[in-house]
């Protein structure tokens, strides 16, 4: 959580409902325990698949010069997308907070553990997700 907190201050995108979603995702994809997905192409705590990363990067950050210049500091290297994904947290997090910020919708309140976990399963895992709000919520209970 305190890492979290850090990437999201030097983004310049501070906020308690923020962060507690993307730690909560994390709790919900990976626990924290995991940096590949078992069976699937996903990568990191937050399990960013890299063809999601590559769209962020593409479609988003490239026409951001301030977050492009952020993931640059944080040891970004667009040619391996993946590995960053796998080795770095601050850079998974960053993606994770990216691929939020995209959604048109404004952030469930971090106090409201069941809107987190139906916004998450809405625009992360989405409907061909394997996740459930239900899982969501067990595992940040």
């Amino acid at each position: 959580q305190y890492l979290i907190d850090k990437v999201l201050d030097s983004l310049e995108m501070p906020s308690d409902d923020a962060a507690s979603l993307i730690y909560r995702t994390g709790m919900a994809e990976s626990g924290y325990r995991v940096l590949r997905q078992i069976q699937g192409p996903a990568l990191g705590f937050f399990q960013c698949e890299p063809k999601t990363a590559v769209d962020i990067w593409d479609n988003y950050i490239m026409y951001r010069p301030k977050y492009r210049d952020k993931l640059y500091q944080f040891g970004f290297d667009d040619s391996k997308i993946s590995f960053c994904l796998l080795s770095n947290i601050a850079l998974q997090i960053v993606f994770c907070r990216l691929h939020y910020r995209r959604v048109p919708d404004k952030l469930p309140d971090a106090k409201d553990i069941e809107a987190q976990a139906q916004y998450w399963k809405s625009f992360y895992n989405t409907v061909k997700g394997k996740g459930t709000v239900e899982h969501f919520i067990e595992a940040n209970n």
